[in-house]
């Protein structure tokens, strides 16, 4: 059995798993600049022209479901070549756009960022968790809502692939293809409770 500690909020969000929120002009406008760990301001920038690009999409291509958008920050010109995927209510296949997969399996280090929006407005999902230790080019993964709140995990100087796997299953360890989303988003919640403990910055 997994003991969570969590905030009321994140329990709150975890009782609204499945209702979307449809984006507003108010919510792109929101979004803040984030100073991002050891991002310089002219990234951090980037970041947040990225983020509301994101909901932008959603809200006028996607009929506010989950939008995409990756992005090599290592490279010349990060906003003149990136990938943008579309995906569903609940889902975005982030690889099955050209672009974006090409930058992901690329990366020789780790520069490459993801931003994507959650219509329901939740942090991050198990599935996103996985997708980004599975990935090693991949160094910060966003999660922007709905409603233009940011959360985003970066992997750290400190970060080791193997704990955080260790970490992850130990995590999703009872879980079947019988629980429910509620229990899914509950283990996710208790992974980013503890991933600072194998290098991983979660905010």
């Amino acid at each position: 059995m997994i003991v969570l500690l969590t905030s009321g909020n994140e329990l709150e969000q975890a009782k609204k798993c499945g209702y979307k929120t449809a984006i507003t002009d108010i919510a792109i406008k929101k979004v803040k600049y984030i100073k991002y760990k050891d991002l310089t301001d002219e990234q951090n920038a980037i970041m947040q022209r990225l983020a509301k690009e994101v909901l932008f999409l959603s809200q006028t291509c996607n009929n506010s479901n989950e939008v995409a958008i990756t992005c090599d920050l290592g490279s010349l010109n990060p906003l003149e070549c990136y990938g943008i995927c579309l995906g569903d209510e609940h889902s975005v296949d982030v690889c099955s756009d050209t672009q974006s997969n090409h930058l992901i399996v690329s990366a020789k280090i780790c520069t490459v960022v993801i931003l994507h929006n959650h219509p329901s407005l939740q942090t991050f999902s198990l599935d996103d968790i996985r997708f980004f230790v599975a990935n090693r080019g991949i160094s910060i993964l966003v999660v922007v809502s709905n409603q233009g709140k940011i959360h985003y995990l970066y992997k750290d100087k400190k970060y080791s692939e193997k704990e955080t796997i260790q970490l992850f299953n130990e995590c999703v360890d009872g879980l079947s293809s019988l629980s429910t989303v509620r229990d899914r988003y509950l283990s996710a919640l208790s992974f980013l409770a503890r991933c600072s403990e194998t290098g991983l910055f979660y905010s």
